[in-house]
């Protein structure tokens, strides 16, 4: 606990408050309002002197609005420790119109505050490393007590880190923590939980019996609300990649998502990752809420609205149940056009209208909106009502003496209009314990059309929950004989109980035909029955569990949520002997799902002979699973040769199967008899063209440090006798393993001219390492690709294999006089030719020729820089000006910007999407559009929903000035000396892979990284606007902002 003295006098507090409440409000037009639906209202209800950066915000049962503020800056993680600046500023509405005229500081010094959460007296605070309890003992408006529930989480300072809290309708504290990991130690300094992947974390509100709901390898989880049923909603960044995807997911108990391999790998998995309800495509979505009250009308209740960071909106999702899960239908319900409006959170107040938080326009770090043309703006907050509607009466109930209302009435209020006052009634009958529970009993039993509707039943069961007795938990099963509705409610409530009086009860709920029921009680019956936490669950009862578990799977095809919940409850049971009988079942889905769950479960201790039977169905999906698990088994895969041979005899392989093979194979590429398999099959003549393709890829993506002989000889004879098509894809695995056996036959394509072109120069820069020098012919062979004639990227391939070879000096000094013709995209690969040398000449005709150069302004300076170390001083003093003229020019960039504004118009559509697939500009080498085009870049099928003209125009003209997420370069030098800049396109434990900007992937082992960080340059070229006309840039920026 961390007890803070409150070093302000009462006087100043009191001078501090009024000062700011007489602060004149803005006078706003309805021009610069956001645009709402007919019917609905909104106007701005802050100025910039109650508040200027507010990011996410929550109510106390007062109406005091608490707001998690940003200083404004963009700080990364260790300085936020060292000098924290954001806080929580407390605004308040003194005249209860509606716009807040009163601010104060309600605790300073925070690192990056992400959500208040009001409960009990206390604001619970997701600001990181912690998870934060700030109480204000003596109500004068400033926390007096900070304690610290929940430690710790990594964060880098770019807010995708916790965020929270969220109370769910059970009473518990979740929370949101983005892919930065955490650790929990217990009083003693022992490490309880540890983990790099994100996460939804629960805790009691003491911050004990912290639970994970679910995780996975997405970016950044941000904000979750809950159903009235208690089924959790959120919203998300970056679950997806490449293309990115924004969205929805209805997050399951247990669930595991995308994308990131290393962390899904530390979850137990059901099968496939779960996926989103709602795709919004690459627009950094924000805070979220499940709309409850009335004043909107029925049709609102239960939707979801959400913030959209990048496209200035608040997106309305209408939530449509489909199977065990949700499919949603949206609209846009908020749109502003002003690019610096970002929208970070939306929060219903207690009259049931709605308050839009605008951040401003100071977040930087890791968003790819403009960095260089926009300044720093302030936030604001707006209020949405619905402008037919009368407003509420005593919307928070503060008109009511709840300490003399009776039972009766407390019950009653449970089904009140007044969202707040619901929420009241339940912790006023929580806080009376079992003395309450006859009575909620008495409103959860009660016959349809009675009083006490739905909600009252709901709310009587969340009450339930939160007392939390063996009394309570036999009342919450009268609910199990009611609606649809509120047998789901009354199963999330049992099984958050892990009430073992339930399990009966529960077990005949699986034989229902609703799927999202059905998932609702396995999900139950799973945390109920759980190994090491089931109390007093007979043998026979548990046996019941599993066989209807089981026959739920059976009986038809349940979805993927429904099959997830199953599977997991079989997970978490742990009866090794009871899931045994699964795999002999005559239905390949129980057979499957058995598979999974042994191979799961902490208990499970599957073998080979349990597996390697199961190869033999014709069950597409029930062979994939047992490939996957063989896959993960060192010392199985001789069992799966058979089928294997005979997947690669086949004509053409279907896509499906071709993704299987493939990640089989990777997965036991170091397993000799597999390894036998790829290089038989390579070299046999009855293998088609697209298994050879798909074994040469499986060759090149496996990570073994020895490579085997029997791949050499493979390799050579392909080399020898196949087509161009796969002799490429053989010289790329000679490239990344480094396979110095085949520079003979390598050197000797390269010097072909009866060979293809591309062959040859691939070839070329292949083997340039291990050549001592090149002959005059070879060099000019590779300079003549150099000339504009050539599309960029067949000038790229050149100037990769020209910086691979050794030159003479009168070589290089031949090549700096050329250096204009590379253009953008290949004069910074070609550089590199230039850093063998030392020779004083050399240097100085390279200088002469990037002073000549206008492709040299796409060059990064501190590159430059480094290479130029080892030239005499005279070349480093030459270099000076050129150097000088590199570096970042901020106003000069922004005048630059501003000249080219005008083209934003007056573009063709149609002529632009020609320059964007077409050679002179090759866009679509690293960016794909409709599936069509590169992965080295973001996806740009939707570009003009997600970015202002103004953005994309920024993105051509200065790459480097912001990064999209998971795009950013990375500077990498080996312990040999090695200096590599690219993107990071995968990862291992043990490899890192790079795409750089010659377009090639390259592999480092992680042990030979010395030095690797984020490098300021983008691999993507500068200067691509002065290499077009301005008419071919404007068509190119019309199709971009077309893209939607």
């Amino acid at each position: 606990m961390n007890l803070l003295p409150n070093n302000k006098s009462i006087l100043n507090v009191f001078f501090l408050v009024v000062l700011v409440g007489l602060f004149p409000s803005v006078k706003v037009t309805a021009e610069d309002l956001p645009r709402v639906p007919e019917g609905f209202s909104i106007e701005r209800v802050t100025n910039s002197e109650l508040t200027k950066y507010p990011m996410m915000a929550g109510f106390d049962d007062r109406g005091r609005l608490f707001i998690a503020e940003s200083s404004g800056e963009n700080t990364p993680a260790p300085q936020l420790i060292k000098e924290p600046k954001s806080m929580i500023r407390m605004l308040v509405d003194r005249d209860g119109d509606g716009r807040f005229d009163q601010s104060t500081v309600f605790a300073d010094k925070l690192t990056l505050p992400m959500g208040a959460l009001w409960h009990e007296g206390s604001l619970y605070v997701a600001s990181p490393p912690n998870i934060w309890k700030l109480t204000d003992h003596d109500d004068d408006g400033v926390a007096d007590e900070r304690k610290i529930i929940v430690d710790s989480f990594g964060f880098s300072g770019n807010a995708a880190s916790i965020h929270g809290c969220f109370r769910g309708p059970e009473g518990r504290l979740y929370w949101c923590d983005g892919r930065h990991g955490h650790e929990f130690k217990d009083k003693s300094g022992n490490v309880t939980s540890k983990g790099l992947a994100a996460r939804i974390f629960s805790c009691n509100p003491d911050g004990s019996d912290i639970e994970v709901h679910c995780g996975g390898g997405m970016d950044n989880p941000v904000e979750i609300d809950f159903t009235p049923e208690g089924e959790m909603i959120g919203s998300v960044n970056i679950l997806l990649n490449r293309p990115r995807v924004d969205c929805l997911v209805h997050w399951m108990e247990g669930g595991v998502y995308p994308h990131f391999e290393d962390c899904v790998a530390e979850f137990k998995r059901t099968g496939e990752l779960l996926g989103p309800i709602t795709r919004f495509g690459h627009v950094a979505v924000s805070g979220m809420l499940s709309y409850r009250g009335s004043q909107f009308g029925p049709e609102y209740q239960g939707n979801i609205f959400t913030t959209i960071f990048n496209t200035h909106k608040v997106i309305r999702s209408q939530l449509v149940r489909n199977g065990a899960t949700f499919e949603t239908r949206e609209e846009d319900f908020l749109v502003s056009e002003d690019p610096d409006f970002h929208p970070t959170d939306i929060i219903e107040d207690a009259d049931g209208s709605l308050l839009v938080i605008d951040t401003g326009g100071w977040f930087r770090i890791g968003c790819p909106q403009s960095q260089i043309s926009k300044p720093d703006i302030h936030g604001a907050i707006y209020r949405i009502r619905k402008t037919d509607t009368p407003l509420l009466k005593d919307p928070y109930g503060l008109a009511l003496d709840w300490k003399s209302l009776s039972p009766n009435r407390k019950l009653q209020l449970l089904n009140d209009t007044r969202p707040f006052v619901q929420q009241k009634a339940i912790e006023e009958l929580a806080d009376v314990g079992d003395l309450a529970v006859p009575q909620l009993a008495k409103v959860i039993t009660s016959p349809s059309g009675s009083f006490y509707n739905d909600t009252s039943k709901r709310n009587a069961i969340w009450t339930l929950s939160r007392i939390g007795s063996d009394k309570a938990a036999v009342a919450i099963k009268g609910g199990l004989n009611s609606s649809t509705s509120v047998q789901m409610t009354a199963a999330k409530a049992l099984g958050s109980l892990r009430s073992s009086q339930s399990v009966e009860e529960l077990t005949q709920l699986l034989k229902q035909d609703q799927p999202a029921v059905q998932r609702t009680a396995a999900t139950a019956l799973g945390r109920i029955c759980e190994a090491g936490r089931r109390d007093s669950v007979p043998d026979e009862q548990l046996q019941s569990v599993v066989d209807s578990l089981f026959q739920v799977i059976k009986s038809g095809s349940p979805d993927r949520t429904l099959e997830h919940a199953l599977i997991y409850a079989l997970i978490r049971i742990d009866n090794r002997n009871l899931v045994l009988a699964g795999l002999g079942d005559s239905s390949p889905a129980v057979r499957r799902a058995a598979l999974i769950a042994l191979d799961q479960m902490n208990s499970g201790n599957l073998t080979r002979e349990l597996v390697t039977p199961l190869l033999d169905t014709d069950d597409p999906a029930l062979q994939k699973e047992a490939l996957t698990i063989i896959g993960e088994h060192e010392g199985w895969a001789g069992e799966t040769l058979t089928l294997l041979k005979t997947w690669l005899s086949e004509a053409e392989l279907n896509p499906e199967r071709a993704a299987v093979l493939r990640g089989f194979l990777v997965a036991q590429s170091a397993d000799s008899e597999v390894q036998s398999l790829i290089a038989k099959s390579l070299t046999d003549a009855e293998t088609s063209q697209s298994a050879k393709a798909i074994l040469l890829e499986v060759i090149q993506r496996s990570a073994l440090k020895e490579f085997p002989v029997s791949w050499r000889s493979a390799l050579e004879q392909t080399l020898q006798t196949a087509k161009p098509e796969l002799q490429i894809l053989v010289i790329r695995i000679a490239q990344t393993h480094d396979l110095p056996d085949l520079n003979g036959q390598l050197t000797s394509l390269a010097l072909d001219v009866k060979q293809p072109a591309s062959l040859r120069i691939e070839a070329l820069s292949a083997v340039g390492g291990h050549l001592k020098s090149i002959d005059q012919i070879t060099f000019d062979f590779l300079m003549s690709r150099m000339n504009e004639e050539y599309p960029p990227l067949d000038r790229l391939a050149a100037a990769r294999a020209l910086s691979a070879l050794p030159h003479s000096a009168e070589q290089l000094i031949q090549l700096s006089k050329q250096l204009e013709a590379p253009g953008p995209l290949a004069l910074p690969v070609l550089l590199r030719a230039y850093a063998k040398s030392v020779d004083e000449s050399v240097g100085q005709a390279l200088i002469t020729g990037l002073n000549s150069s206008s492709a040299a302004t796409n060059l990064s300076a501190d590159e430059l820089a480094s290479l130029l170390q080892k030239y005499p001083e005279s070349v480093q003093q030459a270099a000076t000006p050129l150097l000088k003229k590199l570096g970042v020019d901020l106003a000069e960039q922004k005048a630059h910007l501003e000249s080219l504004k005008p083209l934003l118009t007056e573009g063709r559509l149609e002529e632009g999407r020609k320059i964007f697939f077409g050679k002179k500009a090759a866009c679509s080498g690293c960016h794909a559009v409709e599936n069509s085009g590169g992965k080295v870049g973001p996806d740009l099928t939707k570009i003009g929903a997600i970015r202002t003209g103004t953005d994309l125009l920024e993105a051509i003209a200065l790459p480097s000035a912001s990064f999209a997420r998971g795009y950013r370069s990375y500077l990498v030098v080996t312990d040999a000396g090695r200096i590599y800049t690219g993107v990071i396109s995968r990862e291992s434990t043990d490899t890192v892979y790079l795409r750089t900007a010659d377009l090639s992937e390259v592999r480092i082992a992680r042990d030979e990284i010395e030095v690797m960080k984020e490098s300021p340059t983008s691999i993507m070229p500068k200067g691509l606007e002065q290499r077009l006309s301005q008419q071919e840039i404007r068509d190119l920026l019309a199709y971009l902002q077309n893209r939607k």
